[in-house]
């Protein structure tokens, strides 16, 4: 089988599983992973052996630059402290535990030990933050969860170099490694800042979607690629890029570049993320080719323990250095028992822990147990949380009020917009800088958006079933406007271009109707 043959079999089986997964309410990592094994072990499907340069450079970049694009600054510093004590305490903490365990009850020497450790230290949000979003959690965890990532992505990874590089030496030092850590991640950090702002100046110069896209597109590789090559952090420069870009990006983007901005990402993202999950499924078989000489059951009984361990660790954690953390100023960590529950069992393993499990050197010794060992982490903790993590969700009534209080949140957002764009429309008036026809058709469009927004905020049923009327009626007349037009379409009188923006036109107001009202 060809590369490009396994690449449209995957993309299928992506397809195919993705929305299995959202017809049966599953977190799609976890139907993807499932079905990868179920893969593997079809006759006939060759052994999927994945270079790990392929994962650290083609995948990684763009998956860590898109989250922290999507991040909001603001959101981050509130929830800082929360986010550094699980990314880079609870790494720490993670990885030392793991590899006493692993020396103690699995056999490997220190240094492997520790590799291990350091290979399972980081989360992975995706499984769990799909769950969050569909179920209205609080905004916060998912915010946290999605920080922790990122940071603890960086830690976790900065210190995996450190332990393997101590693979076979007798130099290692304790002190030394922790100056390696700080200023690899420090230097990598200000690499990744100094391309963001380099990147931000290039799009201001253009006007044109494709160009920012192809230059967004490569901004991760721009700062993953020299931050590695100094002997930096790669991920930690992607990160800092990825948001210095997404703090600024209301004002280097236009609205058109804007809108195929977040399309492209989303759906690159989807993909990336996909084939990630996908091959940590059907890599399994190409590991277990490789025990040769191992008990198997002996290494599943290692592996159990150190999935127990793991998800045990970050339990114990927020039940214990949570509270402690929350008697301090500031945000706390989480507000209640329940949401600290949901962010314990939110320990996913994903991308990054697999990107580790292929790149130790052939040359370690162990090697195979090790993989093998990490791969049972990665499925351990991404598919029991992943099934059972909405009925906790549920169970526990996390989020119950969200959804009413973003809804509270839009209204007052648009409510102020509107009354910004009507008080300036009012000076337009004055000036006479607009016929008044067109103003009288502008301050009816924004007086009927203030009217929507107050009735929300005021809780006036009649006045916001008047305007879901309205909602429902303009709906009505773009599909009417739709029909006419492929009607238009279908006669072949008009240039399909034409035809393409005018429907565009027509879908931008109707999602516009569906997901932020009239």
């Amino acid at each position: 089988m060809s590369h490009a043959e396994l690449l449209i079999g995957l993309l299928l089986a992506i397809a195919v599983l993705a929305g299995l997964a959202r017809l049966i309410g599953v977190p799609y990592p976890v139907v993807l992973v499932l079905g990868g094994l179920a893969i593997g072990l079809i006759p006939g499907v060759p052994h999927v052996r994945v270079n790990p340069d392929l994962i650290l450079l083609v995948f990684l970049p763009p998956l860590l630059y898109s989250a922290a694009f999507l991040l909001s600054a603001g959101e981050l510093r509130a929830h800082a402290r929360s986010i550094f004590l699980l990314a880079i305490g609870l790494v720490v903490v993670t990885m030392v535990i793991v590899a006493a365990a692993a020396h103690q009850f699995a056999d490997l020497d220190w240094p492997q030990a520790f590799v291990l450790g350091a290979a399972v230290g980081a989360t992975d949000p995706i499984a769990a933050t799909s769950v969050l979003e569909r179920l209205g959690a609080p905004r916060r965890i998912s915010t946290i969860l999605e920080g922790e990532s990122l940071v603890n992505d960086g830690t976790a990874f900065v210190a995996y170099k450190i332990a393997v590089g101590a693979v076979g030496t007798a130099t290692f030092s304790p002190p030394g490694a922790v100056g390696q850590f700080v200023l690899v991640s420090v230097g990598g950090a200000a690499v990744g800042l100094a391309v963001g702002w380099f990147s931000a100046r290039i799009r201001q110069a253009f006007d044109d979607a494709r160009i920012e896209i192809t230059v967004s597109l490569l901004t991760p590789f721009a700062a993953y690629i020299p931050a590695v090559q100094l002997g930096l952090s790669g991920v930690l420069a992607v990160v800092a890029a990825g948001l210095y870009v997404g703090a600024r990006s209301m004002w280097i983007f236009s609205a058109e570049t804007r809108l195929r901005y977040y399309a492209f990402w989303e759906v690159l993202a989807f993909l990336l993320n996909s084939l990630l999950f996908l091959l940590i499924g059907i890599e399994l078989r190409a590991v277990l080719s490789d025990l040769q000489s191992a008990s198997a059951w002996a290494l599943v009984a290692d592996a159990a323990l150190l999935c127990v361990i793991v998800l045990g660790v970050r339990l114990i954690w927020m039940f214990v250095v949570t509270p402690i953390a929350d008697v301090l100023p500031g945000v706390p960590a989480a507000r209640s028992w329940r949401e600290r529950l949901v962010l314990g069992w939110s320990a996913m393993r994903g991308g990054l822990t697999l990107a580790a499990a292929l790149a130790i050197p052939l040359d370690v010794p162990d090697r195979d147990r090790l993989v093998f060992l990490i791969y049972v982490v990665i499925i351990g903790t991404l598919v029991p949380p992943g099934l059972t993590l909405p009925a906790l969700i549920r169970k526990l009534g996390v989020g119950s009020g969200e959804r009413d209080a973003t809804v509270r949140y839009s209204a007052e957002i648009r409510a102020e917009l509107a009354r910004a764009a009507l008080a300036r429309l009012e000076d337009i008036a004055d000036a006479h800088l607009a016929s008044d026809e067109a103003a009288a058709q502008a301050r009816a469009q924004y007086d009927l958006r203030l009217r929507r927004a107050e009735a929300i905020l005021e809780g006036d049923e009649p006045a916001t079933d008047e305007l879901r009327g309205y909602r429902r009626l303009r709906s009505e007349l773009i599909e009417a406007e739709r029909a006419a037009l492929a009607d238009i379409r279908h006669r072949g009188r008009v240039p399909d271009a034409v035809v393409r923006a005018i429907e565009r036109e027509l879908d931008l107001e109707e999602a516009r109707l569906r997901g932020q009202g009239a």
